[in-house]
């Protein structure tokens, strides 16, 4: 019916939700998605009765209104669910979406949400609580009413992770106490930060040069062989810090590795099967990233760091039983190089001590004709943006070439990856695109 009415929406029941999904289909094959409440599976009329409720919706409204839909009915509209009934709920959404259950933390547990009164309906205030202040505060202030509240860093990754469990709460059918507008506020938030680094002139990025990590990677090779080799892996082919640990194939003679699976129904890393290409190719030799040495540091840091796989039930991982594969922790291994770099979460003597620096330029200050330069350290994500910008200025691939092997979209890579090229850099890159190889060099 929905096909008939040419509408790009589509019903579906999904494996753990009690709920039916709406979905709807946008260019790129990508796909957007709720569980709508009121509608539930084992209802054998739920399907037809949300089929005409979204027809009559789409007729009568240009922009479709996903919340219009979502409305319950009887008394159970009334009723508003109570935190464990929410808890349950999304943690069996995320379960199903197939994806890391990092973000279900608050949901299970001891979790934030599981301590919260198990008769007492959940308000929007409970989730505007939780997104604006530290976990420890809100722990400490349930325990003790007089304990005051913290306000949420908005620069740290936890806030991020925030803003991510309320658009959670509303994929997951819970729009009513997680509405966009609550998101909205948070993006601002987050964006006059931004804003305000933009209006100073002062990068967002710490993106050090080609010669800054190579005289560091020399450094902590010596200091460290196996996070020398981590980081090698992560600058050289531009990873996101988890993906080291779910490389699948070692440079190979055209020094090519391959990250993740090559299976619909494994899915390991954040984007999936990708292959990388190193930059520069002499740092595949200069730090061993190969051969018995890269099998020995690769071995080493798993079994040092044990990546968690799950099955499509959230349960360990059996090669005999199970097809699905998903990795449980990729956010913990991740902040396992953080910390190895730069946080303030971790002990001191856990980090390497060769700091790996950049330079940031800001805007003169008033009365001065000369922008001010100020040396910052380097987080490990600095190192896979130096690799976009890298390769932008020493070769001449294309947006959706780099994009590929890093594992991401081409819009993706112009928007975020290529923000912080400077004008230098921007012509190196035309020189040798519209000049040819020669003249670059």
């Amino acid at each position: 019916m929905l096909r008939l009415s040419r509408l790009p929406l589509r019903i579906r029941e999904r494996r753990h939700s009690q709920w039916l999904s709406l979905y709807e289909l946008l260019p790129g094959g990508r796909t957007k998605e709720r569980a709508m409440r009121g509608y539930a599976a084992s209802d054998p009329d739920a399907a037809e009765r949300l089929c005409e409720k979204v027809i009559s919706i789409a007729k009568h409204n240009p922009s479709f209104d996903w919340d219009a839909v979502c409305e319950v009915h009887g008394a159970q509209a009334q009723q508003s669910p109570c935190w464990p009934e929410i808890c349950d709920a999304v943690v069996a959404f995320q379960r199903g979406q197939g994806v890391n259950m990092n973000l279900v933390g608050p949901f299970r547990g001891s979790g934030y949400f599981r301590l919260l009164l198990p008769d007492r309906p959940a308000t929007v205030e409970d989730v505007r609580r939780f997104a604006l202040h530290t976990s420890e505060s809100l722990k400490a202030r349930l325990l003790d009413p007089a304990e005051p509240l913290i306000p949420m860093a908005t620069h740290r990754q936890g806030f991020r992770q925030k803003r991510e469990v309320v658009s959670l709460l509303r994929r997951a059918g819970f729009a009513a106490i997680a509405p966009v507008e609550l998101s909205e506020e948070l993006k601002t938030m987050v964006n006059c930060k931004k804003l305000a680094l933009v209006a100073a002139g002062q990068s967002r990025r710490r993106i050090p040069s080609t010669e800054a990590i190579q005289e560091w990677l020399d450094l902590v090779i010596e200091e460290d062989p196996l996070w020398g080799w981590a980081f090698a892996m992560i600058a050289t082919y531009g990873l996101r810090p988890h993906e080291v640990w779910h490389i699948d194939g070692l440079p190979d003679q055209h020094g090519l590795i391959t990250v993740g699976v090559a299976a619909r129904h494994i899915k390991v890393t954040k984007t999936g099967f990708r292959a990388a290409v190193p930059l520069p190719v002499e740092w595949v030799e200069r730090y061993q990233l190969g051969g018995t040495n890269g099998e020995q540091r690769l071995t080493e840091l798993r079994s040092r760091y044990k990546p968690k796989f799950v099955n499509e039930e959230g349960q360990p991982f059996d090669a005999e039983r199970d097809q699905v594969k998903r990795c449980d922790n990729n956010e913990r291994l991740g902040a396992v190089c953080c910390h190895k770099l730069r946080s303030s979460d971790a002990r001191a003597e856990f980090e390497l001590q060769h700091k790996l620096y950049a330079w940031v330029e800001t805007a003169p200050a008033q009365g001065r004709q000369k922008p001010k330069k100020r040396r910052e350290r380097c987080v490990p994500y600095d190192l896979r943006h130096a690799y976009a910008i890298r390769a932008r200025e020493t070769t001449s691939w294309s947006y959706a070439d780099v994009a590929a092997v890093m594992g991401h979209s081409p819009e993706v890579h112009r928007r975020t990856y290529l923000s912080e090229i400077s004008g230098e850099q921007t012509k190196a890159a035309v020189v040798r695109r519209l000049l040819g190889e020669d003249t670059a060099a």
